[in-house]
Protein backbone atom coordinates (compact mmCIF):
# COMPACT_ATOMS: atom_id res chain seq x y z
CA UNK A 1 0.00 0.00 0.00
CA UNK A 2 1.44 3.44 -0.90
CA UNK A 3 0.56 6.99 0.10
CA UNK A 4 -2.13 7.25 -2.81
CA UNK A 5 -3.90 4.18 -2.43
CA UNK A 6 -5.73 5.34 1.00
CA UNK A 7 -8.89 5.82 1.14
CA UNK A 8 -11.30 8.44 1.76
CA UNK A 9 -10.45 9.20 5.68
CA UNK A 10 -14.07 9.76 6.41
CA UNK A 11 -14.73 6.85 5.56
CA UNK A 12 -11.49 4.82 6.27
CA UNK A 13 -10.36 6.31 9.62
CA UNK A 14 -8.81 2.98 10.64
CA UNK A 15 -7.03 2.02 7.27
CA UNK A 16 -3.63 2.23 8.24
CA UNK A 17 -4.29 -0.13 11.63
CA UNK A 18 -5.85 -2.43 9.31
CA UNK A 19 -3.08 -2.34 6.98
CA UNK A 20 -0.86 -3.11 9.89
CA UNK A 21 -2.55 -5.55 11.38
CA UNK A 22 -2.65 -7.84 8.06
CA UNK A 23 0.67 -7.08 7.58
CA UNK A 24 1.14 -8.84 10.96
CA UNK A 25 -1.21 -11.96 10.08
CA UNK A 26 -0.30 -12.85 6.85
CA UNK A 27 2.50 -12.99 4.75
CA UNK A 28 2.19 -10.28 2.26
CA UNK A 29 3.46 -6.66 2.69
CA UNK A 30 1.13 -4.80 -0.37
CA UNK A 31 -2.37 -4.62 0.16
CA UNK A 32 -4.52 -3.01 -1.89
CA UNK A 33 -8.15 -1.83 -0.25
CA UNK A 34 -11.60 -0.65 -1.60
CA UNK A 35 -14.54 0.08 0.21
CA UNK A 36 -17.79 -2.61 -0.02
CA UNK A 37 -20.40 0.46 0.47
CA UNK A 38 -20.48 3.50 1.97
CA UNK A 39 -23.00 2.92 4.31
CA UNK A 40 -22.62 0.68 7.73
CA UNK A 41 -19.85 0.02 9.62
CA UNK A 42 -16.33 0.56 8.37
CA UNK A 43 -15.88 -2.37 6.27
CA UNK A 44 -13.07 -3.25 3.53
CA UNK A 45 -12.26 -5.47 0.21
CA UNK A 46 -8.49 -6.27 0.58
CA UNK A 47 -6.16 -7.92 -1.35
CA UNK A 48 -2.64 -9.28 -1.28
CA UNK A 49 -0.37 -12.37 -1.88
CA UNK A 50 -3.00 -13.60 -4.54
CA UNK A 51 -5.89 -13.59 -1.72
CA UNK A 52 -8.76 -11.42 -0.75
CA UNK A 53 -10.40 -10.72 1.97
CA UNK A 54 -13.55 -9.00 3.82
CA UNK A 55 -12.66 -6.80 6.93
CA UNK A 56 -14.81 -4.86 9.14
CA UNK A 57 -14.66 -3.32 12.25
CA UNK A 58 -16.73 -3.37 15.17
CA UNK A 59 -18.14 -6.23 14.85
CA UNK A 60 -19.57 -8.99 17.67
CA UNK A 61 -17.11 -11.81 17.19
CA UNK A 62 -18.29 -14.45 18.77
CA UNK A 63 -21.67 -13.69 16.56
CA UNK A 64 -19.36 -14.53 13.79
CA UNK A 65 -17.32 -17.24 15.45
CA UNK A 66 -20.36 -19.03 15.97
CA UNK A 67 -22.71 -19.04 13.29
CA UNK A 68 -19.50 -19.90 11.15
CA UNK A 69 -19.28 -23.09 13.72
CA UNK A 70 -22.50 -23.99 12.19
CA UNK A 71 -21.45 -22.89 8.09
CA UNK A 72 -24.37 -20.09 8.41
CA UNK A 73 -21.50 -17.37 7.57
CA UNK A 74 -18.28 -17.18 6.17
CA UNK A 75 -15.10 -18.30 8.48
CA UNK A 76 -13.00 -15.60 10.48
CA UNK A 77 -10.01 -16.37 9.26
CA UNK A 78 -8.31 -13.77 11.86
CA UNK A 79 -9.44 -11.54 14.38
CA UNK A 80 -8.03 -8.65 16.46
CA UNK A 81 -8.55 -5.77 18.41
CA UNK A 82 -7.24 -1.64 17.75
CA UNK A 83 -5.61 0.27 19.50
CA UNK A 84 -8.72 2.12 20.82
CA UNK A 85 -10.55 -1.31 21.58
CA UNK A 86 -12.24 -1.85 18.12
CA UNK A 87 -12.68 -5.52 17.05
CA UNK A 88 -11.26 -6.43 13.68
CA UNK A 89 -12.92 -9.39 11.82
CA UNK A 90 -10.71 -10.92 8.93
CA UNK A 91 -13.30 -13.27 6.68
CA UNK A 92 -12.30 -14.86 3.20
CA UNK A 93 -13.60 -12.77 0.47
CA UNK A 94 -16.76 -15.02 -0.98
CA UNK A 95 -17.31 -14.66 -4.42
CA UNK A 96 -20.87 -14.52 -5.23
CA UNK A 97 -24.34 -12.38 -5.04
CA UNK A 98 -27.30 -11.08 -3.19
CA UNK A 99 -30.36 -13.58 -3.67
CA UNK A 100 -33.29 -12.44 -6.05
CA UNK A 101 -37.00 -13.25 -5.53
CA UNK A 102 -36.61 -16.34 -7.86
CA UNK A 103 -33.49 -17.66 -5.62
CA UNK A 104 -35.87 -17.13 -2.47
CA UNK A 105 -38.30 -19.02 -4.60
CA UNK A 106 -36.14 -21.69 -6.01
CA UNK A 107 -34.04 -22.17 -2.48
CA UNK A 108 -36.77 -21.84 -0.29
CA UNK A 109 -36.33 -25.20 1.73
CA UNK A 110 -32.26 -24.11 2.25
CA UNK A 111 -33.13 -20.50 3.33
CA UNK A 112 -35.76 -21.68 5.85
CA UNK A 113 -33.75 -24.40 6.99
CA UNK A 114 -30.95 -22.09 7.67
CA UNK A 115 -33.62 -19.39 9.48
CA UNK A 116 -34.43 -21.92 11.97
CA UNK A 117 -31.13 -23.41 12.44
CA UNK A 118 -30.11 -19.84 13.94
CA UNK A 119 -32.77 -19.12 15.71
CA UNK A 120 -32.76 -22.72 17.55
CA UNK A 121 -29.66 -23.11 18.13
CA UNK A 122 -28.17 -23.66 21.53
CA UNK A 123 -24.36 -22.49 20.75
CA UNK A 124 -25.89 -19.00 19.00
CA UNK A 125 -27.81 -18.08 21.70
CA UNK A 126 -25.48 -19.17 24.25
CA UNK A 127 -23.44 -15.91 22.94
CA UNK A 128 -26.20 -13.54 22.96
CA UNK A 129 -27.03 -11.44 25.74
CA UNK A 130 -30.38 -12.34 28.41
CA UNK A 131 -33.47 -10.64 26.91
CA UNK A 132 -34.96 -8.56 30.42
CA UNK A 133 -37.84 -10.79 29.31
CA UNK A 134 -38.66 -13.49 26.66
CA UNK A 135 -42.09 -12.91 26.33
CA UNK A 136 -43.44 -11.22 23.20
CA UNK A 137 -45.28 -8.27 24.21
CA UNK A 138 -42.02 -6.74 26.23
CA UNK A 139 -39.64 -7.74 23.39
CA UNK A 140 -42.52 -6.07 21.46
CA UNK A 141 -42.52 -2.98 23.35
CA UNK A 142 -38.45 -2.53 24.05
CA UNK A 143 -38.04 -2.72 20.23
CA UNK A 144 -40.94 0.07 19.74
CA UNK A 145 -39.43 2.44 22.33
CA UNK A 146 -35.43 1.93 20.49
CA UNK A 147 -37.36 2.84 17.36
CA UNK A 148 -38.98 5.59 19.00
CA UNK A 149 -35.94 7.04 20.26
CA UNK A 150 -34.07 6.62 16.70
CA UNK A 151 -37.19 8.42 15.22
CA UNK A 152 -36.91 11.17 17.50
CA UNK A 153 -33.55 12.14 16.24
CA UNK A 154 -34.67 12.76 12.96
CA UNK A 155 -37.96 13.13 13.24
CA UNK A 156 -37.76 17.19 13.21
CA UNK A 157 -36.47 17.10 9.59
CA UNK A 158 -39.41 15.64 8.60
CA UNK A 159 -42.44 17.89 9.83
CA UNK A 160 -44.75 16.69 6.89
CA UNK A 161 -44.80 12.93 8.43
CA UNK A 162 -44.37 13.98 11.82
CA UNK A 163 -47.83 13.69 13.22
CA UNK A 164 -48.38 10.02 10.99
CA UNK A 165 -46.01 8.75 12.31
CA UNK A 166 -45.90 9.40 15.59
CA UNK A 167 -49.81 8.51 15.51
CA UNK A 168 -48.54 5.23 13.72
CA UNK A 169 -46.08 4.55 16.69
CA UNK A 170 -49.15 5.00 19.43
CA UNK A 171 -51.24 2.42 17.20
CA UNK A 172 -48.30 -0.19 17.34
CA UNK A 173 -48.05 0.40 21.18
CA UNK A 174 -51.84 -0.52 22.02
CA UNK A 175 -51.12 -3.78 19.60
CA UNK A 176 -48.23 -5.04 21.06
CA UNK A 177 -49.92 -4.47 24.22
CA UNK A 178 -52.22 -6.84 23.55
CA UNK A 179 -49.57 -9.95 22.18
CA UNK A 180 -49.63 -13.25 24.24
CA UNK A 181 -46.32 -15.69 24.76
CA UNK A 182 -42.99 -15.82 24.68
CA UNK A 183 -40.13 -17.52 23.57
CA UNK A 184 -37.17 -15.55 22.56
CA UNK A 185 -34.76 -16.80 19.71
CA UNK A 186 -31.36 -16.06 18.37
CA UNK A 187 -32.83 -13.57 15.55
CA UNK A 188 -30.90 -11.70 13.40
CA UNK A 189 -32.78 -8.62 13.30
CA UNK A 190 -32.04 -7.27 9.62
CA UNK A 191 -32.43 -10.21 7.13
CA UNK A 192 -33.02 -8.96 4.23
CA UNK A 193 -31.72 -10.01 0.64
CA UNK A 194 -28.30 -7.87 1.01
CA UNK A 195 -27.89 -9.52 4.33
CA UNK A 196 -27.84 -13.16 2.33
CA UNK A 197 -25.18 -14.44 0.00
CA UNK A 198 -25.31 -17.57 -2.33
CA UNK A 199 -21.81 -18.20 -3.46
CA UNK A 200 -20.37 -19.46 -6.83
CA UNK A 201 -20.31 -23.13 -5.96
CA UNK A 202 -23.66 -22.65 -4.53
CA UNK A 203 -23.21 -22.20 -0.47
CA UNK A 204 -25.99 -20.05 0.79
CA UNK A 205 -24.52 -17.84 3.70
CA UNK A 206 -26.24 -15.22 6.16
CA UNK A 207 -24.17 -12.27 6.64
CA UNK A 208 -23.78 -8.82 8.61
CA UNK A 209 -24.16 -10.41 11.98
CA UNK A 210 -24.46 -7.05 14.22
CA UNK A 211 -27.72 -6.85 14.94
CA UNK A 212 -28.40 -10.16 16.25
CA UNK A 213 -29.87 -10.59 19.86
CA UNK A 214 -32.16 -13.11 21.60
CA UNK A 215 -35.71 -11.65 20.04
CA UNK A 216 -39.22 -12.71 18.66
CA UNK A 217 -38.88 -15.06 15.71
CA UNK A 218 -41.62 -12.72 14.19
CA UNK A 219 -39.16 -10.34 13.47
CA UNK A 220 -36.91 -12.43 11.54
CA UNK A 221 -40.01 -14.36 9.85
CA UNK A 222 -42.29 -11.50 9.48
CA UNK A 223 -39.43 -9.64 6.84
CA UNK A 224 -38.59 -12.62 4.97
CA UNK A 225 -41.86 -13.69 4.19
CA UNK A 226 -43.06 -10.69 3.86
CA UNK A 227 -40.31 -8.76 1.13
CA UNK A 228 -39.90 -12.12 -0.34
CA UNK A 229 -42.48 -14.72 -0.31
CA UNK A 230 -46.38 -14.53 -1.84
CA UNK A 231 -48.48 -16.01 0.50
CA UNK A 232 -49.00 -19.51 -0.36
CA UNK A 233 -45.73 -20.06 0.28
CA UNK A 234 -45.55 -18.93 3.39
CA UNK A 235 -46.69 -21.68 5.42
CA UNK A 236 -43.99 -24.35 3.97
CA UNK A 237 -41.23 -22.27 4.85
CA UNK A 238 -42.85 -21.44 8.46
CA UNK A 239 -43.02 -24.70 8.90
CA UNK A 240 -39.11 -25.87 7.60
CA UNK A 241 -37.99 -23.23 10.03
CA UNK A 242 -39.84 -25.29 12.98
CA UNK A 243 -43.22 -22.78 13.77
CA UNK A 244 -47.03 -23.43 14.08
CA UNK A 245 -48.62 -21.46 11.06
CA UNK A 246 -51.08 -19.38 13.45
CA UNK A 247 -52.80 -16.21 13.85
CA UNK A 248 -51.07 -15.11 16.54
CA UNK A 249 -47.64 -15.55 14.55
CA UNK A 250 -49.09 -13.42 11.85
CA UNK A 251 -50.11 -10.54 14.10
CA UNK A 252 -46.67 -10.56 15.47
CA UNK A 253 -45.02 -10.83 12.05
CA UNK A 254 -47.00 -7.94 11.21
CA UNK A 255 -46.09 -5.62 13.87
CA UNK A 256 -42.46 -6.45 13.69
CA UNK A 257 -42.02 -5.94 9.95
CA UNK A 258 -43.94 -2.63 10.40
CA UNK A 259 -41.18 -1.53 13.65
CA UNK A 260 -38.49 -3.11 10.81
CA UNK A 261 -39.77 -1.22 7.68
CA UNK A 262 -39.44 2.45 9.70
CA UNK A 263 -36.50 1.40 11.22
CA UNK A 264 -34.31 1.14 8.30
CA UNK A 265 -35.07 4.70 7.04
CA UNK A 266 -33.33 5.81 9.81
CA UNK A 267 -29.40 6.30 10.29
CA UNK A 268 -27.48 3.47 13.29
CA UNK A 269 -25.67 4.63 15.50
CA UNK A 270 -21.93 4.75 14.75
CA UNK A 271 -22.47 4.41 11.00
CA UNK A 272 -21.84 6.06 7.95
CA UNK A 273 -25.58 5.85 7.18
CA UNK A 274 -27.75 9.29 6.12
CA UNK A 275 -30.99 10.32 6.69
CA UNK A 276 -32.98 10.92 3.21
CA UNK A 277 -35.38 13.62 3.95
CA UNK A 278 -35.86 14.40 0.90
CA UNK A 279 -37.04 11.06 -0.11
CA UNK A 280 -38.70 10.07 3.17
CA UNK A 281 -42.28 10.35 1.82
CA UNK A 282 -41.90 7.87 -0.33
CA UNK A 283 -39.87 5.78 1.52
CA UNK A 284 -42.18 4.73 3.74
CA UNK A 285 -44.31 3.13 1.19
CA UNK A 286 -43.52 -0.32 2.87
CA UNK A 287 -44.41 1.03 6.33
CA UNK A 288 -48.02 2.29 4.94
CA UNK A 289 -48.78 -0.68 3.07
CA UNK A 290 -48.08 -3.49 6.21
CA UNK A 291 -49.87 -1.28 8.54
CA UNK A 292 -53.13 -1.53 5.71
CA UNK A 293 -52.59 -5.14 5.90
CA UNK A 294 -51.16 -4.94 2.51
CA UNK A 295 -48.59 -7.01 0.71
CA UNK A 296 -45.19 -5.81 -0.43
CA UNK A 297 -46.07 -3.04 -2.76
CA UNK A 298 -43.12 -4.19 -5.25
CA UNK A 299 -44.90 -7.66 -5.63
CA UNK A 300 -42.57 -10.76 -6.00
CA UNK A 301 -40.46 -10.57 -9.23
Amino acid sequence: MHANDFINPDLAPHQREVHAFLQKQFAAREWEFSLPHAWGNETYFASGNGQSYFVKLGAPLANYQTMASLGLTPPPVATGLLEDGITLLVQPYVEGRNPTWADFRLHLERIASIVGSMHHSPEVRSVLAAPGSESYNALGLEALNRLREKWGRYKSLVPEETNWVDENLEYLTRQFETVDGSGAVASHNDICNANWLISTDGQIYLIDLDAMSLDDPAGDLGAILWWYYPPELRPRFIEIAGYHNDEQLHCRMRLRMALHCLSILLPRENSFDRFDANNFTNALADFRAILAGEENPQGYG
